[in-house]
């Protein structure tokens, strides 16, 4: 296969990402603000840990320190619309949540309310963060979850026949899925 040469910044070569709508609430105007967020990851499992990045310039940013927690929020792919809706609005001049009057489902462990038409959602307690270039590593303990029932199969492995995740492509451009999958080891030996 043939390659060329090109600066690190010239092509999204680090995604396709899994899109998550990141929750936090907003005492400003006693509710609830989401955006959407590529830059995440679990990052332990004992405990459960996962990691966001934010830029410090941003109203959820401030508002995570604020509150010290946060919902991680995951849509179907035929939510692509409200995900791009939310990327372009700002939380600091508009409230999103009823702007778009968006369905809110009760926290069951934390006081942030997540998206009712999330296929899953976690409450995260704010940990720890770490500056990363431009963002903050902000990672959250995992304190609960909430799943669509029948998402998941036993084995807790999304079952793409009844969900199809939204994945950020770059560019303001997002796929999905073929709903299908491939099967393979994926255990590391060291």
């Amino acid at each position: 296969m043939e390659r060329e040469s090109a600066a690190p910044a010239s092509c999204y070569f680090f995604y396709p990402q899994l899109v998550c709508l990141v929750g936090v609430l907003d005492p400003v105007r006693d509710g609830c603000n989401f955006a959407p967020v590529v830059w995440a990851s679990p990052m332990s499992s004992d405990p459960p840990l996962f990691g966001i990045c934010l830029s410090p310039k941003t109203y959820s940013y401030e508002l995570v320190l604020k509150v010290g927690e946060f919902t991680l929020n995951f849509l179907d792919a035929a939510q692509t619309p409200l995900v791009q809706r939310l990327g372009k609005l700002s939380g600091r001049t508009t409230d999103k949540v009823k702007t778009l009057n968006l369905p809110l489902a009760p926290p069951e462990t934390l006081e942030t309310p997540t998206l009712a038409m999330a296929y899953v959602a976690a409450e995260c307690q704010l940990r720890d963060r770490h500056p990363v270039g431009d963002q903050i590593l902000l990672i959250g303990e995992v304190m609960g979850v909430q799943v669509q029932p029948g998402a998941f199969d036993a084995d807790g492995v999304l079952r793409l026949e009844r969900v199809s995740p939204l994945f950020y492509l770059g560019g303001g451009r997002y796929v999905t899925t073929e709903r299908r999958t491939c099967t393979g080891s994926t255990t590391s030996s060291d």
